[in-house]
């Protein structure tokens, strides 16, 4: 396994980028991992690692990079009484990247892929948990013809009242989506899953969507209190199964 940091050249400035593939001569297929609203850690660098194993050239950036270089927050903490002015913190960060920001972030991490000898050309997969399910349902509506794969776990705000909502372009959607849901999740209402389903049905687009019972926001992230392992199988299996078929 090969793992590096770089940046990326985007509209705004540097984007700096985790980068995890397989030792090799390769090409393989690119998968972008949108990271939560508590940013990358090395808890998520391991997640791309893992799944770079499976024969991905995987990157994972730091999508608050017109802010802050670095974040890290303990998500465990997020209800602590002392811990509020972090999740204030965290919160103003989520709530100023829009989905026009990340399209335009996306649209440099494929112009820096289409230069890589080590990615194989053709469809990319992405992949995203918390507000990176958001990223990831926003990046497969702009680039249908690039994105043939997506996985969203606990994803936020994907169906909303807001002229920017993603589920509003996913009748662009050629590829295959996947739902991982919560049941519960104190961030996503169900409500909200429950309107994007009817939604997606409505239009017909290829998709996937399954609750995990008992489970709770931030289930996949083996060092969260709610930690699933289980479940994290469960959905670590459909999606490099959704990517094998997809992507190889």
């Amino acid at each position: 396994m090969t793992d590096f940091d770089i940046d990326i050249a985007a509209r705004d400035g540097k984007m700096n980028t985790f980068i995890a593939h397989p030792d090799g001569e390769g090409p393989f297929p690119a998968v972008l991992m949108y990271m939560p609203s508590s940013g990358v850690r090395e808890e998520l660098c391991d997640m791309a690692r893992q799944l770079a194993a499976y024969g991905y050239y995987v990157l994972l950036p730091n999508v608050y990079y017109r802010m802050v270089r670095v974040v890290d927050i303990d998500a465990n903490r997020l209800f602590d009484d002392d811990y509020e002015p972090v999740k204030t913190f965290m919160n103003k960060l989520n709530n100023g990247y829009t989905n026009a920001l990340s399209v335009s972030d996306t649209e440099a991490m494929i112009t820096f892929i289409d230069s890589q000898p080590l990615i194989k050309k053709g469809k990319i997969g992405v992949v995203g948990y918390c507000m990176g399910g958001r990223l990831a349902l926003a990046a497969i509506g702009a680039f249908p013809e690039r994105i043939d794969a997506m996985v969203s776990m606990y994803g936020g705000k994907l169906h909303t009242d807001r002229p920017d909502s993603p589920h509003l372009a996913a009748d662009r959607i050629s590829g295959e989506l996947y739902f991982g849901i919560a049941e519960n999740d104190a961030y996503v209402p169900m409500e909200m899953n429950n309107r994007l389903r009817d939604h997606l049905d409505k239009i017909g687009v290829s998709y996937r969507m399954d609750i995990y019972p008992e489970a709770e926001h931030g289930f996949c992230f083996p060092k969260r209190y709610c930690y699933a392992p289980d479940a994290d199988a469960k959905h670590r299996a459909l999606m490099t199964d959704l990517f094998e078929r997809r992507l190889k």
